[in-house]
Formats: structure tokens, sequence, C-alpha cells
């Protein structure tokens, strides 16, 4: 494998992929075989590859276009156990038992976060962060204290009501605060996770697309004229790409818009932020390191729409600047923005890229 340099920020080039180099894998060229094969080169692929592979498995990962392409490419690296539909509404179709599972898994995924960055040393700027849930008028303060009552009953007790976010430009107005959330540079973080898994015996086949997926006794991916023959299949793509009903039927694709924009070092507190607007908005500040500069870049997201029904991505991304200098008022120049994708349910659940397992399938 050979490095990629990082190149010159584009207009639609995320933080993340300006300030790193990634590894390039060459195609699958040859006939291979394996305990477990992973399709997916993204967060939920990769980690389920070095979690195998710490559990002694022999694995191989596939993925149709570069290391940590897509979604994870895109993200905004919130990593929170608040979820965007919240936890009333998971608890109305799910029950207390779902909410509770829900909870726990988003709090167990940041923890291993940790928990792997440190092992490996991986430095990716992870840091533990409170995260706040803000209203857009105090109109809707009802919401917050049944979402508290819903967040506890799920176990997460130590949410709390405050009576605004940390804000110093601008009066939020009530906020629950999520102690303990996180956040990192999510590349920098499955660049260290990638060379586990290679130093390991792991292998990563990318620019490789999986043309068909055989579960059974006789496991195998097709990818071109060479296939991977294995014990169990684990689809890690979002989206599985082995079902066209289950799924995909229940599942809408949504864009969202990011703009980073640099700041004062201090202007805004180091945390996750989320209004309740519809769109809503969400905030966060990350550290740049790039050609020997540093400062601080103020990352605002927002202004979703389900894939294919607007195509206004310019005033979009200036909804969001407009929306962020009313209330930031010392952000300086925009220096990215970038489109970011997910899939939401039709029950409301959409992904945030937050959690590493939480959409991938085994075949076996």
């Amino acid at each position: 494998m050979k490095a990629q340099p990082a190149s010159v920020p584009s207009p639609h080039q995320s933080v993340w992929a300006a300030t790193v180099e990634r590894p390039m894998f060459s195609p699958l060229q040859e006939n291979v075989r394996t305990d477990v094969c992973v399709i997916g080169a993204g967060i939920a692929g990769l980690t389920t590859a070095y979690e195998l592979i710490q559990a002694g498995k022999n694995v191989v990962v596939l993925d149709d276009g570069p290391l940590a392409g897509g979604m994870t490419e895109l993200t905004t690296a919130h990593l929170t156990c608040a979820i965007d539909d919240r936890y009333c509404a998971i608890e109305r179709w799910h029950g207390q038992e779902g909410a509770r599972l829900t909870a726990q898994s988003h709090s167990a995924a940041i923890d291993r976060i940790e928990e792997i960055a440190k092992n490996e040393a991986i430095d990716c700027d992870f840091q533990r962060v409170d995260g706040y849930l803000f209203l857009p008028s105090r109109l809707d303060d009802d919401m917050l204290r049944q979402e508290m009552e819903a967040a506890h009953r799920a176990g997460l007790t130590d949410v709390v009501r405050v009576d605004r976010a940390p804000f110093e430009s601008f009066e939020s107005g009530p906020a629950l605060r999520f102690p303990r959330q996180g956040q990192f540079h999510p590349l920098k973080y499955l660049l260290g996770v990638t060379g586990a898994i290679m130093r390991d015996g792991g292998r990563i086949y990318c620019n490789t697309h999986a043309d068909t997926i055989q579960g059974g006794d006789a496991a195998k991916v097709t990818a071109g004229d060479f296939a991977v023959h294995c014990d169990a299949i684990v689809v890690a793509t979002n989206t599985p790409i082995n079902d066209l009903l289950v799924i995909h039927t229940k599942q809408s694709g949504y864009m969202t818009y990011v703009i980073g924009a640099k700041i004062p070092p201090g202007h805004v507190e180091r945390a996750l932020y989320w209004d309740t607007e519809n769109p809503y908005h969400y905030v966060r500040v990350q550290t740049v390191r790039k050609n020997g500069e540093e400062y601080e870049l103020l990352i605002v997201g927002g202004e979703d729409h389900k894939s294919g029904q607007a195509e206004d991505t310019g005033e979009r991304h200036q909804r969001l600047e407009t929306w962020a200098r009313a209330r930031f008022t010392a952000m300086g120049k925009i220096e990215f923005t970038w489109p970011e994708m997910c899939g939401r349910q039709r029950t409301g659940w959409r992904s945030s890229g937050a959690t590493p397992w939480i959409k991938t399938m085994c075949l076996s």
C-alpha cells in the first residue's frame, strides 16, 4: 500500500479528508480464503474487522471505493448517546427496553472507541465533552422535560436540565446536558485501526465491488473475476447491499450539509450542540493542524432533506452560514463546506455515524 497525500481543501472536501494522508490499497486480484469477509471499509467495517482479528479470526475487508470513504469521510464526528429522534420517540416505537438498549449501545460504542484509541496509541484528537440539546425558542420547553424523563428511563440518569448551553455569544435558553459524550478525528482514528488490522494479519482490498454475496456452508463474495471464500460475511455498508426489501423499503437516503469556519481560540466551548429546529442544527469545534498552522474550526451542520429532492446545495450552505454568523459573532472565513450523507428509517431513526456497530449484518 502507499499513502495518498492530503490535497488542498476543495469547496466540498471535509476537514478530515484534507488533513490526513490515507493509505491506498490494491483491488482484489486473486481468489482468497479467510474466516470472515467484511464488506465496507468505513468505521463499521474497519471496527468489525479489528474486533474479529482481536478475537483470533482471519479477516478480509473489501470496499468498492477508497479506505474510510462515504459516510465516514463526510461525518461531523459527534460521538453521542443523544439520539436525533429523541428517546421519547424510541420509547413509543420500541418500548422502554428498546430505548434502554439504544442508550446502552451508543454509550458502549463511545467507550470502545476511547479504549481502542488508548490501547493502540492512536492520536486522533479523542476528547470527552458534554452534549447540549437546546431549543430554538422557549415554546417547546415541555419537550425538554419529556425527553429528560425518557432518557432517565433509558438509563441515562445523569442527563440534567440546565438554564442554557454554554455559549458566550448568544442566549440559547434551557437545554439538556448529556455528560461524557465524545468527539474525534474519524480518519486519524481509522488510520490507526487500519494499521492494527494490517499488523495482525488482516487483508484490505479497495476499489473492489462486491458483485454477489452467498451465505451458507459455501459462503463467498464475488468481485469481478475473483472471489473471497469464507465461513461468514459481514455487510457493513450502512444500507445493506445484500437485501433489497427488508431495509430498503423502510429507509430513505438523506443529505445534510456542513460548513467549517475559523474561530478565535475559546470563542465556543468544546462540547457537542444540537437544537430542535426542523431541520435541526448541530455544532462542534475541532482543532485543525495543517501546513504548519493550527487553528480552531467551528463545524456547523444541518439543512437536511431527502436525497434527490433538492438541488440548492449552495443556498443550503449559505443558510447554514447565515444561521451561524447570527450566533457566533467572531466566526471568520469559511474554510470547508461539504455534504454529509445519512440514512433515515420510516420510523424516524437516523444514522449519525457515531456508533460503529449500529448497521452491520452477518451472513454465515
